[in-house]
């Protein structure tokens, strides 16, 4: 099965992978240093540098001074919880390989394919106004939820064709085309007010 597709869709994402002879290894995600220092340290380091400033100067504007510091400072903070989600949201070992799907997580190590498949979930959660989370489970026959992956983006129709196209990737990986029903959760999506 062609995988550069598939391969494209991880790296727009930035998830993790690695393609080993036609098998795709989903795994612990790779730091972004760029968002880590562009839009986490620097602003940290900017309100506690801006911070030290109004302290050892009597500065003007201390209203709007504290005001922007607050922002840098909860910008930072924002950015730091969002990289962090999305690394535990593919945080599992996943392993494409001879029509199964190999997963290691809290639950074990497990080998799902045509047999213990019982169907792909997922979810699309509004996180900010700008931002919305999409999640992929697969749901085992034992009714076990395993995380296939998590990215965000802006455009909600982007998550969702995203997720879309990776579940039905999977069902025609596995063959379980003629055997699940795709459920989906978007009909009731979670929109966090703010």
């Amino acid at each position: 099965m062609n995988t550069s597709v598939l391969e494209s869709k991880l790296k727009r994402h930035k998830i993790s992978y690695s393609n080993d002879n036609g098998k795709i290894i989903i795994g612990k995600s790779k730091t972004d240093f760029g968002t880590l220092i562009g839009l986490v340290l620097l602003p940290i380091i900017a309100a506690l540098g801006i911070s030290i400033f109004m302290l050892i100067n009597n500065a003007e504007y201390r209203g709007k001074i504290i005001a922007a510091i607050i922002f840098l400072f909860g910008t930072g903070f924002y950015n730091y919880s969002r990289t962090r989600s999305k690394k535990q949201s593919n945080n599992n070992f996943i392993l494409l390989e001879d029509k199964a799907i190999k997963v290691k997580n809290d639950f074990g190590a497990y080998i799902l394919d045509l047999k213990n498949i019982i169907d792909f979930e997922y979810t699309i959660e509004q996180i900010d106004e700008e931002t919305f989370e999409g999640n992929l489970y697969l749901i085992d026959n034992e009714e076990r939820k395993h995380q296939i992956l998590g990215f965000d983006d802006e455009d909600e129709k982007y998550v969702l064709n995203d997720l879309k196209w990776f579940s039905k990737y999977l069902i025609k990986y596995v063959e379980l085309n003629n055997h699940a029903h795709l459920k989906t959760s978007v009909g009731e999506l979670i929109v966090r007010n703010l």
